[in-house]
């Protein structure tokens, strides 16, 4: 399914280009299925719900938020979602188009050193996770960890500072 929208948008893509060079008319018609299209991809490859996760873990009791892991060399962002449960962190990605989601990344609380709300990249503010052994930090970037914080260390089990 992943290839065949991507094909669809490098054929839309070309028709409008084609016909913008080619013929000089408007060419706006193709410019909507384009980017119904590019919105289908990104679904299909890295939106994660809450109720994926539920789906997976069998329960409703956790924190979500919705973010991109930075893989470790800083050149690509992993779309999923971040689960905080009483005692683990866990980071899910899409598994499947058919809405599969499967764990990319985990930790225990207790290995948790501690968090920065910080710009963890040139272009994106997020989270950035201190692990016991780790060397470097484990970056999530999502605007929303700002607005919840508190819900955030409320799940880590953590007090108010």
């Amino acid at each position: 399914m992943k290839r065949l929208v991507l094909l669809l948008i490098l054929i839309i893509f070309g028709f409008f280009v084609y016909y913008a060079a080619a013929k000089s008319m408007v060419i706006w018609p193709l410019i909507f299925p384009l980017l119904l299209l590019v919105a289908v991809y990104y679904v299909i490859t890295s939106l994660v719900t809450k109720k994926m996760i539920e789906r997976v873990r069998g329960t409703e009791d956790f924190y979500c938020q919705r973010c991109s892991m930075i893989v470790k060399d800083g050149t690509e962002l992993l779309g999923g979602a971040l689960a905080v449960t009483d005692n683990e962190i866990v980071f899910y990605a899409r598994a499947s188009e058919k809405g599969g989601v499967k764990p990319a990344w985990s930790c225990f609380v207790s290995a948790l050193e501690g968090y920065t709300i910080k710009k963890v990249d040139d272009h994106h503010q997020g989270l950035a996770l201190s692990v016991k052994g780790e060397t470097k930090e484990v970056r999530f970037t999502s605007k929303a960890f700002q607005k919840t914080e508190k819900e955030f260390r409320a799940a880590l089990g953590w007090p108010e500072e």
